[in-house]
């Protein structure tokens, strides 16, 4: 899951894009403010990977503002405004995109799907995962993974001939794994494409993958599109 938050003083732009936000399953909104000070305290202590930035809030510049935490933060900045003269300001300090208001939602998912892109790309990929079991550490590599399910404060790694406990967040193995193999489909579900078996329907719908080792894990409605663009199949199939 990726992290981002919003920075405007305009409440039904704050509202719009946190509500766009919501509906995506692997984005995670940790805070959203409207004043030069207040986004300055938050952006320290939530350290998004991603801020939407309006460039013109109260008390201050957003991009001014950018530029003062870039060197503290490892957050990557999409400018919004109103003015399309600002744009070039955003490009300045090495923005990743800007948001000309009013924007459509195919811009928005745009901009998503791009910084999705290169999130996982600046992630560095995990070979191996060292489990901790029965007294000792286990070493699997993480090709032999054919699914992960979330359990609390663990997860479940299922492989072919036996499923291992780890302590690990979601979030945090996700961001490490090979995403040409990997894709979260579920909220509490990764799944290993190279053990997918068959997509199977309920009720005239695609809702479960079924893999190799023959467990079924369901398909989250938020998921669905990019699971099926990964797959090369039409979402509304």
């Amino acid at each position: 899951m990726f992290t981002c938050m919003v920075v405007d003083d305009e409440e039904l732009a704050r509202e719009r894009l946190t509500r766009l936000i919501a509906q995506r399953g692997n984005w995670k909104l940790v805070a959203e403010a409207d004043s030069y000070q207040e986004a300055r305290t938050l952006l320290l202590e939530k350290r998004p990977q991603v801020c939407f930035m309006d460039v013109e809030i109260i008390g201050g510049s957003g991009i001014n503002l950018a530029t003062e935490l870039s060197s503290e933060l490892n957050t990557r900045w999409v400018f919004t405004t109103a003015y399309s003269q600002h744009a070039h300001k955003a490009f300045e300090i090495e923005a990743d995109d800007y948001l000309l208001k009013p924007f459509d939602d195919e811009r928005f998912e745009r901009i998503l799907e791009k910084l999705q892109r290169k999130l996982i790309l600046s992630t560095p990929n995990r070979d191996i995962l060292a489990v901790r079991t029965n007294g000792h550490v286990q070493f699997i590599k993480t090709r032999d993974i054919i699914w992960i399910k979330g359990a609390g404060n663990y997860l479940e790694l299922h492989c072919q001939n036996r499923t291992y406990l780890h302590r690990e967040s979601m979030t945090g193995i996700e961001q490490h794994l090979d995403p040409s193999s990997f894709i979260r489909i579920h909220r509490s579900a990764i799944v290993n494409i190279n053990y997918l078996d068959a997509i199977n329907s309920e009720l005239g719908r695609y809702s479960t993958l079924e893999m190799s080792n023959k467990d079924e894990v369901r398909i989250g409605n938020t998921y669905r599109k990019p699971l099926f663009q990964m797959l090369g199949l039409d979402a509304g199939e």
